[in-house]
């Protein structure tokens, strides 16, 4: 393009605008002028070419960051999923074991009791790494989209909070697990797992008197362990899948504008 333009310039030089030969010094002053028009042309030409792929690049990029973003998200999903279907086996065995517990159950009844009313001390299962990649490097500040940015800092964010939920919860699981109280019951667990069973040598009045220290220490453990064990890290993976389905959403029509 710029030689067409060169020759259209070099013809106007020759000719000049009468179409009559030019004078040596009219000619090369049209040349000199000519060649720095030219080479602005050339410079802002390159410019836009350049600006254009820094652009598209950029593009490229983001693009890239939230598709493995979206990947990271979907991971978290499954997991959450996983580690709900674990204490919902939980919350139905502990309720089960509740239930038996409070229909006055016979000595040897806390066989299965002790079986069924159960939880795990798990943590909060969060992948972030694709977040902390992004976010060390720059990346994540170079997003567009202000509204998924915020989102996605919440996400983030909140889960941090739940994770430090899960550990206080585990906490506060071994605390209640070593209640001084619940010593004639965990006496009382041990034996009812030995052959034969000797349980006549130790107190198991307990197991009907419910002012007793033991069964309340008992019944406050095991109602921990369903409401705050179980039923609350529920609770809050629920919250997290459907936070997380709600971004795989955004990110996705996101990616869409992208194309």
């Amino acid at each position: 393009m710029i030689k067409f333009f060169r020759k259209i310039r070099y013809n106007l030089m020759e000719t000049g605008k009468t179409g009559k030969p030019a004078l040596p010094a009219g000619r090369y002053f049209k040349y000199a002028i000519g060649e720095i028009i030219l080479v602005v042309i050339g410079i802002l030409i390159a410019l836009a070419i350049n600006n254009w792929n820094q652009n598209r690049i950029k593009i490229v990029q983001e693009r890239d960051d939230l598709e493995n973003l979206k990947e990271e998200i979907q991971t978290n999903i499954v997991d959450f999923k996983s580690l709900d279907s674990l204490y919902a086996t939980f919350e139905k065995k502990t309720a089960y074991g509740l239930k038996l517990f409070n229909d006055n159950p016979n000595v040897e009844d806390f066989i299965q009791i002790d079986t069924l009313i159960v939880t795990q001390l798990k943590v909060f299962p969060l992948t972030s790494s694709t977040y902390d990649e992004m976010l060390n490097t720059g990346k994540f500040y170079n997003l567009k989209n202000k509204t998924l940015k915020t989102k996605i800092t919440r996400f983030y964010a909140e889960a941090n909070n739940y994770s430090l939920a899960f550990i206080q919860i585990n906490n506060s699981v071994i605390n209640i697990a070593n209640l001084p109280d619940l010593f004639r019951y965990g006496l009382l667990r041990d034996r009812l797992k030995t052959k034969p069973i000797h349980i006549k040598d130790i107190d198991t009045t307990w197991v009907h008197n419910v002012n007793a220290p033991t069964y309340l220490a008992f019944y406050k453990s095991a109602n921990y362990i369903q409401g705050f064990s179980n039923t609350s890290r529920r609770e809050l993976m629920a919250r997290q899948i459907l936070v997380c389905k709600e971004l795989v959403k955004l990110i996705d029509s996101e990616l869409e504008r992208k194309i």
